[in-house]
């Protein structure tokens, strides 16, 4: 998605430092209508939405004083004809940059889980609910850099939000802004609002050992296997997490759903990862090697199971098991 639709407001360092500031202290966050977390779908009503004069602005107001004046002084027929033309101009234009945020609705914010140090992506789906194009739609947070976007009428887009992942667990989303100058960059609207959404960040996949070989190895009975990854047993019905690798892509063309080729080991090969076998490392350390493991099993195509302090994942293999086990060691 581009990072800039339409009209680039400019940048102002005050405006910036004010309305980026923490918004902690109980009076200001009344002032701005932050009293608790906001429901989704949110629509920005005239309440939330607040305008000032931009830099830009303020200059221009400037400029209506000074040719003021100098009219007054010369008795400049012409110079009162201009004077109060472009005041009409910078009245009209308060009102359509208010207006071009009045009615924008929030619908859903979805996230990316990430690893620790990498980016936390946010995505969030505005739509117009009046009938009337949007242009120059500004979304921000503390620590990402501002998003722009345009919605047709009665459209919708679709933006991402890049946060860095800073530590494992949730990471909440935080208070969102959402500010236009459009057209003319003279006036400055903007509104918060605080989701009660959070994204997942997973530990650094970083450790020092390699991938264990199977624990509570045993010579299986002739006959006794189970799904694994060594023999292949056929192919069976798709379910939701198989690798795509592992999906049969010639058989498409004769049959209406994909099969996934499956496969057999013997019934005492079982790979566990376990927390309590990592007892000379500190819990952090523990967590990222635990997850280099996941992905290295992952990887590999063996199947694992991962036992941690407060709960036992079983032996599974694919995305979603993946993501189950990833998720869980981000939580612990």
């Amino acid at each position: 998605m581009p990072r800039l639709s339409g009209f680039s407001p400019p940048s102002s360092t005050i405006r910036s430092r004010l309305l980026d500031l923490p918004v902690r202290n109980r009076l200001m966050r009344r002032l701005f209508g932050l009293r608790g977390a906001d429901a989704l779908p949110f629509r920005l009503t005239a309440r939330r939405v607040y305008i000032l004069p931009s830099r830009a602005g303020l200059a221009f107001l400037g400029l209506l004083a000074g040719m003021l004046l100098g009219s007054i002084n010369y008795a400049l027929t012409m110079g009162y004809l201009f004077t109060f033309l472009l005041l009409g101009l910078l009245s009209a234009t308060l009102f359509a940059t208010w207006r071009n945020l009045i009615g924008l609705t929030v619908q859903a914010i979805d996230s990316e889980p990430a690893f620790v140090g990498a980016t936390l992506r946010f995505v969030i789906r505005l739509a117009d609910s009046e009938g009337r194009s949007r242009h120059s739609i500004g979304l921000a947070v503390s620590g990402a850099d501002p998003i722009f976007t345009a919605i047709a009428a009665s459209g919708q887009t679709h933006v991402r939000l890049d946060c860095p992942a800073q530590r494992r667990g949730r990471q909440p989303l935080g208070v969102v802004r959402i500010y236009s100058e459009y057209p003319l960059g003279l006036f400055h609207a903007w509104a918060l609002f605080e989701p009660e959404i959070a994204g997942i960040v997973w530990p650094r996949p970083v450790g020092p050992h390699p991938l264990p070989s199977e624990a509570g190895e045993k010579a299986g009975s002739e006959g006794m296997r189970r799904r694994g990854a060594e023999d292949f047993a056929g192919l069976g019905a798709y379910t939701p997490g198989d690798p795509p690798s592992r999906i049969a892509w010639k058989t498409l063309a004769r049959h209406a759903e994909p099969l996934v080729k499956r496969f057999e080991s013997p019934q005492g090969s079982e790979l566990w990862l376990d927390w309590a076998a990592l007892g000379g490392l500190d819990p952090e350390a523990r967590l990222s090697q635990l997850v280099a493991w996941v992905l290295a099993a992952e990887r590999a195509a063996r199947p694992y199971g991962l036992r941690l302090p407060t709960q036992t994942l079983p032996i599974g293999l694919g995305l979603a098991h993946r993501n189950r086990c990833l998720t869980a060691l981000a939580l612990v």
